[in-house]
């Protein structure tokens, strides 16, 4: 199933009327105990702060975009999860030399496309929203690191519902 900028703009407004609080993430994210798992993983330490945050958010409103559209239901298992992460990786090790961009374009393929160019555009909502005292770039490793997880989220999501 194919998430639109209009599915992503009705997620983006509900947290936005939830202020984006701790309270409510964590509420929102209780309905979904294994994505909770995957996403609160220790393999996501190396990140920063920041680098966390903005997985949380693409991540949420993923989710959010899908459960409006699709309803109960698409919470996928943890092996699920793991299978699919790990098929992302080696999918985009196998691209070689091509640009993130690149790499992004083709592993999300057209029908995904405005998906796509939302995670790639969060990259750059920090330095947006603060042009007095922007956020250092967020490194490649990040990038690749939130791009495989909300490409996991997606793809289990799309799995589960088939």
């Amino acid at each position: 199933m194919t998430l639109t900028f209009d599915d992503i703009d009705k997620a983006m407004e509900y947290f936005e009327q939830k202020n984006f609080s701790e309270a409510s993430e964590k509420d929102f994210l209780s309905k979904y105990p294994n994505f909770t798992s995957f996403l609160t993983s220790n393999q996501f330490d190396a990140l920063t702060e920041d680098e966390f945050l903005i997985l949380m958010f693409d991540s949420l409103i993923v989710i959010k975009a899908y459960t409006d559209k699709l309803g109960s239901g698409i919470d996928a298992e943890q092996d699920l999860i793991e299978s699919i992460e790990t098929e992302n990786w080696d999918k985009y090790e196998e691209l070689g030399n091509m640009s993130f961009s690149e790499k992004v374009e083709i592993m999300m393929g057209k029908d995904q496309n405005e998906l796509s160019d939302f995670i790639i555009s969060s990259f750059e909502m920090e330095e947006e929203d603060n042009d007095e005292n922007p956020d250092p770039e967020i490194s490649l490793p990040a990038k690749e690191i939130i791009f495989i997880t909300v490409k996991t989220i997606s793809d289990s999501i799309n799995s589960v519902n088939k």
